[in-house]
């Protein structure tokens, strides 16, 4: 088969070092191949982007492996050389002949052939803004899993506030939470402090009456600090996202006019996808791209469970 490039590198990147196979010939001819190895240090790649340019080589592969790639490509892009990062899922080598270099000339054999489909990499705006939607992302999580703790807490003390109402972090509840923090465990004053409306307003006092312990007390003071942190940069990081994305205000308006959109979920939908709809042919590809999609597994006329990625987190 003829090669579709004559001189590519392929890259086997590590979170220490990477190994860098270059191959070389004509496209109806077998390639040479040059190994080289080099740490990920910052300074070290700009030197193997150099070699990689004197050497004339301007296209090269590797894997999607965590977040090692990215210095790569940081680096690399601006010097004019061409990156491509595929699905490693995509670019298996043979079992039992696994090693970096044949890791290396395996990825460089492939993107010579044409065989690596790039993945989708943003414009550097929309990386920078995934930053922050991410991060958001990861913060909306930290709260959830501080909102567990603290009713395991409560349940530990013998309150039951979450078995009369739907939320413990209402007003009413933020309010007794605040109040336990600061020492308060009669069931009277905290029952007091539920002034909105309740449905089982018969059951307040009941359901606060507790076992609670300074030790309890110090716990959820402890986590109600965590709490308002964590809401604190949650909408630090939502009006930065806002000043940020002024310029895609109309997009974001469509977007939020979607039944179960709202403006926060439309500029993480934003920065996820970008505007640059021609990478995807059409809605079909997309909606696979984006993890509401499941893909083919068939086998002997029976379908198979399908794992379902997720490239937009929300």
């Amino acid at each position: 088969m003829k090669a579709l490039r004559t001189n590519v590198a392929g890259v086997d990147v590590h979170k220490e070092i990477i190994v860098v196979c270059i191959l070389k010939g004509a496209a109806d001819e077998d390639p040479v191949a040059e190994h080289f190895e080099t740490s990920t240090m910052t300074d070290d790649l700009m030197a193997m982007g150099r070699i990689l340019l004197d050497k004339g080589v301007r296209e090269v592969a590797m894997e999607s492996t965590g977040v090692y790639w990215r210095p790569l490509y940081n680096v690399w892009t601006p010097m004019g050389i061409d990156v491509t990062v595929g699905n490693a899922h995509h670019m298996k080598n043979v079992p039992g002949r696994k090693t970096d270099y044949k890791d290396a000339q395996w990825i460089a054999h492939l993107h010579r052939m044409g065989f690596i489909r790039p993945s989708f990499i943003p414009e550097p705006i929309f990386q920078r803004l995934r930053q922050l939607s991410r991060h958001r992302t990861n913060m909306v999580g930290d709260l959830a899993r501080v909102k567990n703790r603290v009713q395991k807490v409560l349940e530990d003390g013998n309150i039951k506030w979450s078995s009369i109402v739907s939320d413990t972090f209402g007003v009413a509840g933020v309010n007794i939470l605040r109040a336990i923090a600061d020492g308060v465990t009669s069931a009277k004053t905290l029952a007091s402090l539920a002034t909105t409306n309740i449905k089982r307003k018969e059951d307040k006092e009941k359901a606060l009456k507790n076992y609670l312990t300074t030790e309890h007390c110090r716990v959820i003071k402890s986590l109600m600090n965590q709490y308002d942190f964590l809401n604190s940069e949650i909408r630090g990081i939502e009006n930065e996202l806002a000043e940020q994305m002024v310029p895609y205000a109309e997009i974001i308006e469509k977007l939020d006019a979607i039944p179960g959109i709202d403006k926060v979920l439309a500029m993480a939908i934003l920065t996820e996808a970008t505007t640059r709809m021609q990478s995807f042919p059409d809605e079909r590809k997309f909606a696979a791209w984006a993890g509401v999609a499941p893909g083919n597994n068939e086998s002997a006329g029976k379908k198979k469970d399908q794992n379902v990625g997720r490239a937009i987190l929300i």
